[in-house]
């Protein structure tokens, strides 16, 4: 057997008439293989072992456009070539590859000699993996990784029912290819049942919802308690009584004596809600139930084992708070171990319409037997609002919408809050098109700026704020809404338009930079 059909047979279930890239009638899934590379007999060696191994090669070149990719019927790995050091160019690929669906292996000649900030490039913009090319059995190596991934993906696929139905029993729609990596990672993190996670997230995003999932794709954990804490509600004077337990009048007012909810987690999961409000003190002794296992609690001397597993939430900067010194430093990095950010909905937008449509099933019986349809204009409305709230915002306005309907059959824009009423007016009242004083388009009067020009900036930006990729990218933003107000001789709401941004987000950025704003 040859090396190309030794690997072949590692293939995840993939038959040779499955030429369309369609699911097989046995479950199978066609692996795609893109290769982004300009050197042409590296990417044939690759085509041709990818080839007998039956996958489908897709040659991207300089990826004018990426072919359509369906990752629900099939898997998708792609080989990007990095340039070198002095101009890495495969970091658009890698991007777009990874938007799309496809898992990213990026490769260079001798990728250990380059510095490791480029090399961190390459993983921030979504590879998976870097190899050295430069090794004797590169193309053994990266095929290996790459049929390592497409097994991955195909056991993940054949559970993909059972998570999907999961997933929404519990509450959390999304098609978007972000929410898609995330029931990924989240179905990974879970079977990691003895290592603690953090989950981030602005208000709304469904953070309690994760740490659900989370217990419930448990294989350990299952079934045991999911405990759940508001750090932001309970009392410091009685936090540490209530987390870790007292005996009997151990201060006044114990009356009885109770084991606490850690302990009373014991065997499954402990979900610690808001954990940026707990207190620093309180931060050590958790701290030490995550490292010894155990708990003392209140009037006890000896300490109890305890098994339990800790899933923070927060909508906090906790590396800000840490650089503050009001988070601890040990506490955060034993939770971030395995860490996962919900994007909000504004970065989401295709998951709008199929969360408006869980939650007027969920809540449609409030009218009726009948959930009642969603109208084109209260679509069209709920798609420009800012939706700050996020999923817990577009329930309320559905929620709202299904009982103002009065049991209508179709929701409509009249169905909509007031507030969401003037939010809209107030955009349409912008004007499309955005003129200065001669009626121009202040996009098409704005001086160029050398691209070399612009980079040395983004460096010496970053510099300036000590590395901090927060502080830059805060500086780049004010830098940017600043220029459009100029652009605009101060007038807010074209400069929202501009940058296309909301009326309300470009008061709420002036107000935050302490922009100069023009006089009425």
């Amino acid at each position: 057997m040859d090396r190309a059909a030794a690997l072949g047979s590692r293939r995840v279930g993939m038959r040779h008439d499955q030429v369309s890239g369609q699911t097989g009638s046995d479950g199978s899934y066609r692996l795609v293989v893109f290769t982004c590379d300009e050197d042409r007999q590296r990417c044939r060696s690759i085509a041709d072992v990818a080839s007998q191994a039956n996958a489908r090669v897709v040659s991207l070149g300089d990826l004018p456009a990426l072919p359509s990719f369906d990752p629900t019927s099939s898997i998708g790995v792609g080989f990007v070539h990095l340039g070198v050091a002095a101009n890495v160019s495969g970091l658009g690929q890698i991007r777009a590859l990874t938007k799309a669906g496809v898992r990213v292996l990026a490769y260079a000649h001798r990728l250990g000699d380059w510095p490791i900030g480029l090399r961190c490039r390459a993983l921030l913009a979504g590879a998976v993996a870097l190899v050295d090319s430069a090794r004797p059995d590169f193309i053994d190596d990266i095929w290996a990784r790459a049929t390592a991934i497409a097994n991955a993906e195909a056991r993940l696929a054949r559970d993909q029912e059972e998570v999907r139905l999961t997933f929404r029993k519990l509450g959390i729609v999304g098609v978007s290819a972000a929410m898609r990596e995330l029931f990924r990672w989240t179905v990974r993190i879970s079977r990691l049942s003895d290592l603690h996670a953090l989950i981030t997230g602005e208000t709304g995003t469904g953070k309690q919802l994760f740490a659900e999932a989370i217990h419930q794709l448990d294989p350990k954990r299952r079934h045991g308690p999911l405990v759940s804490v508001n750090c932001g509600a309970i009392s410091p004077g009685l936090a540490e009584a209530e987390l870790f337990g007292h005996r009997r009048g151990a201060f006044t007012g114990a009356e009885r004596e109770r084991k606490g909810l850690i302990r009373a987690s014991h065997g499954g999961v402990l979900f610690l809600d808001e954990i940026g409000e707990m207190d620093l003190a309180l931060q050590a002794k958790v701290l030490r139930v995550l490292q010894e296992g155990r708990v003392l609690s209140l009037g006890d001397d000896d300490e109890v084992a305890v098994d339990v597993r800790v899933i923070a939430a927060t909508n906090r900067n906790l590396e800000e708070m840490v650089a503050n010194k009001t988070f601890r430093a040990d506490l955060f990095h034993r939770l971030t171990i395995l860490s996962m950010r919900i994007p909000p909905i504004r970065e989401r937008r295709d998951d709008l319409g199929a969360l408006v449509e869980h939650f007027v099933s969920k809540h449609g019986h409030l009218v009726g037997p009948t959930p009642p349809r969603v109208g084109e204009d209260f679509m069209a409305a709920l798609a420009q609002a800012e939706l700050a709230g996020n999923a817990r915002e577009v329930e309320n306005v559905v929620r709202h919408a299904i009982v103002h309907g009065e049991g209508e059959p179709a929701l409509t824009l009249s169905d909509l809050p007031p507030e969401m009423w003037t939010h809209v007016s107030q955009l349409d009242a912008v004007g499309p098109p955005i003129a200065s004083g001669d009626g121009a388009d202040p996009r098409a009067t704005l001086p160029g700026v050398d691209p070399a020009l612009g980079s040395a900036f983004l460096w010496q930006t970053l510099s300036t704020n000590g590395w901090s990729l927060s502080r830059s990218l805060a500086s780049c933003e004010r830098s940017l809404v600043e220029g459009a107000l100029r652009s605009t001789n101060g007038n807010q709401s074209r400069a929202a338009r501009l940058l296309g941004l909301t009326p309300r987000s470009i008061y709420n950025k002036v107000r935050k930079y302490q922009l100069p704003q023009k006089s009425a």
